[in-house]
């Protein structure tokens, strides 16, 4: 059995957890490695770790987006232990993880699935999106035009800022601050939220998983596309995005007693974030 250990290389409360969760898990004779969040980025956890039982991230949403990419690319779960402020993504918090990692061990871990975007890019790059996929514009002072389809069918026409494409774990990130709807996390659905669109239609659209999204650009000034907040490429004219649902969703460690909707209700009303 092998876990996984990531965190920012300079997170000080981060690093002092993980050294001592690894010596805790040392204790068991249970295999530990430790990656900083820019050496996650060029690791293959498939190819790199055998034997790999768990991916754990230790920061905020950022580290736990690029923590839970890996691990899906593994086909293993990931415990996100929230060092941010509000920790939508992370439900556990550090002084929950090792009564959460004892009791998974000798009973098994609770997962819950959520699903995940697979995105074609114009280039042929395969990515995968666990919050959402934003195909913004490439200059300020000018709009975006994009017209999109649903399946093979014709659908909307915008001119906005841009389009963001969000899973339900997605619903509360950039989704959300469009206007977009919140999601239960653990459905199956595809999020198309305009960004301040400009006469056209200003609601967001919530699909089945089995459809298929295709995105055009129709500007000549093009578009740029921004994978969980990483800037992941330009989009020229005519350059068409893909995105489905992909078959494997990400398989998410909770505490079986964790408040789902007392998270959500922080992210709703301001006054309950942490400062």
């Amino acid at each position: 059995m092998t876990m996984v250990l990531v965190a920012p290389e300079f997170h000080d409360a981060a690093q002092v957890l993980v050294a001592k969760t690894r010596a805790q898990l040392d204790s068991l004779n249970i295999n530990v490695l430790e990656f900083s969040v820019d050496a996650l980025q060029s690791a293959s956890l498939q190819r790199e770790v055998a034997d790999l039982t768990l991916v754990i991230s230790f920061g905020g949403d950022g580290t736990f987006l690029k923590a839970a990419a890996a691990a899906h690319g593994a086909g293993v779960p990931v415990l996100g232990v929230n060092f941010g402020r509000l920790g939508y993504l992370l439900p556990i918090e550090p002084d929950q993880l090792w009564g959460v990692l004892s009791r998974g061990l000798e009973s098994g871990f609770t997962v819950e699935d959520r699903s995940v975007l697979h995105v074609g890019l114009p280039d042929g790059e395969q990515l995968i999106a666990i919050n959402e996929l934003a195909i913004e514009k490439r200059e300020p002072g000018h709009m975006l035009r994009l017209s999109t389809m649903v399946d093979a069918e014709q659908f909307v026409a915008y001119a906005a800022d841009g389009i963001v494409v969000a899973t339900p774990t997605g619903s509360t990130a950039y989704n959300l601050s469009a206007g977009g709807p919140v999601l239960d996390p653990t459905m199956r659905a595809t999020i198309l939220t305009p960004v301040a669109p400009h006469l056209a239609v200003d609601r967001s659209i919530v699909l089945p998983p089995d459809r298929v999204v295709t995105i055009a650009v129709d500007d000549e000034r093009g578009a740029v596309a921004v994978l969980d907040g990483r800037f992941v490429g330009p989009i020229t004219t005519s350059g068409t995005v893909t995105i489905t649902t992909h078959p494997v969703p990400l398989k998410l460690v909770v505490d079986a007693s964790s408040d789902t909707f007392g998270r959500l209700r922080s992210i709703l009303s301001p006054t309950d974030l942490r400062l």
